[in-house]
């Protein structure tokens, strides 16, 4: 932790004198933006050194991101959803030009649902059974040559392969309509949880590549957090799953310490940095934005801190959603 405030320190240090320079350059007339005051720049510095010194920096994001794409190129049939909007599990979100494969599913289909040839191959089985017995009558008379039993014989195994033939094709006409149907599947994208749109990269009628980003679907609640912590404190505390976990945002005007817990700790450590990752979980029924940076500590706050706690996981009045 002393590290990252003194690195933090040293970079506020240095937009304070970038801050400085331009507020002080000649010859910009009245069109150039006006500057913070330097005692407004030097409060701004104060609250990150502060924000800095609660804990570990890092950065929130979703706790599912899924950016889709088509595995078969294709031309966009329809777009469904529109950025921002919220999406079931299962829910379809865009369609490629799928109807040559729909109407190949549907054929397959119709080939693996008839019985016809089944029934046709076991009506000259039973035909063939009918026809041996009566030649084995007139030969056992006296009456029928070797000959005419023998292809008789033959006749009736012939249909009986027929018919077993006939009912591997059923099977096999069936996995064929599966895999059609799968593959006018792979030209419609669905949502694959719970979640909201965040971008769509195309437009209808537009062709797309295999693999070429389509879609992307985030789940804002609950929002993870990986931490970078120093191996020395996770020892130290001991830190597992389910162990809390206080959480600052960088851009809550309001600074408010957010509630989490523990997801995972990492079972091996950085030796670059000497860090190990420990993913927090931090509920979102007050639309917290993930992409932010943020600052995470594993000990209960302290001073102005402590009274400044809320639990995302819960909807109150006087909480406002970051914007």
């Amino acid at each position: 932790m002393r590290r990252s405030l003194a690195a933090f320190s040293i970079m506020v240090v240095g937009v304070g004198v970038l801050l400085g320079a331009g507020a002080a350059a000649p010859g910009l007339g009245d069109s150039q933006p006006e500057h913070p005051s330097s005692s407004d720049r030097r409060d701004q510095a104060a609250r990150l050194v502060a924000m800095a010194a609660f804990g570990e920096r890092a950065v929130v994001k979703p706790s599912q991101d899924a950016v889709m794409g088509f595995t078969l190129s294709t031309s966009v049939k329809e777009v469904l959803v529109s950025g921002g909007q919220q999406v079931k599990e299962g829910d379809l979100l865009i369609r490629g030009d799928d109807s040559e494969d729909i109407a190949e599913a549907k054929f397959q289909r119709a080939r693996a649902e008839t019985q016809l040839p089944v029934d046709r191959a076991r009506a000259q089985a039973d035909l063939a059974e009918v026809e041996y017995q009566r030649q084995v009558e007139t030969f056992d008379q006296g009456a029928g040559s070797p000959l005419e039993l023998d292809r008789s014989r033959v006749a009736r195994d012939t249909a009986k392969i027929d018919l077993e033939l006939a009912l591997l094709n059923l099977v096999l006409s069936d996995l064929q309509a599966t895999r059609a149907e799968a593959r006018a599947a792979k030209l419609s994208l669905r949502a694959p949880f719970d979640g909201v749109v965040d971008i769509i990269n195309v437009d209808r009628g537009q062709s797309v590549r295999d693999g070429e980003p389509v879609v992307r679907v985030v789940s804002l609640d609950p929002l993870y957090i990986d931490v970078p912590t120093p191996n020395a404190l996770t020892i130290s505390q001991g830190l597992k799953p389910g162990d809390p976990a206080w959480v600052l945002l960088q851009e809550d005007s309001a600074e408010r310490v957010y509630l989490a817990k523990v997801l995972e700790v990492a079972p091996t450590a950085d030796p670059a940095s000497g860090t190990r990752r420990v993913r927090v979980e931090m509920a979102n029924k007050i639309g917290l934005v993930p992409g932010v940076n943020c600052w995470v500590r594993f000990t209960p706050p302290t001073g102005e801190w402590k009274n400044r706690i809320v639990d995302p996981g819960v909807v109150i009045e006087t909480a406002e959603a970051q914007r």
